[in-house]
């Protein structure tokens, strides 16, 4: 069984809704990798702690399990 900190979080889609609900991911473990298509929307999400911002929405990483 994969434990918090192997499981990486993704999260495509930072507008109203999808950047609260990001937020509230960038204290997990494994962390969360974030994307838009606006670039100036990642930035108070990486400032906040996520790892860094991905540079496409490509899904899965090549590092993914799925």
């Amino acid at each position: 069984m994969t434990s918090p900190e192997q499981l990486r979080l993704g999260y495509i889609g930072l507008g109203n809704m999808g950047a609260p609900m990001a937020k509230r991911l960038v204290d997990w473990p494994g962390g969360v990798m974030v994307f838009d298509v606006r670039a100036e929307a990642m930035t108070p999400l990486t400032d906040a702690g996520a790892p860094r911002p991905a540079a496409s929405p490509r899904w899965p990483p090549p590092t993914s399990s799925a």
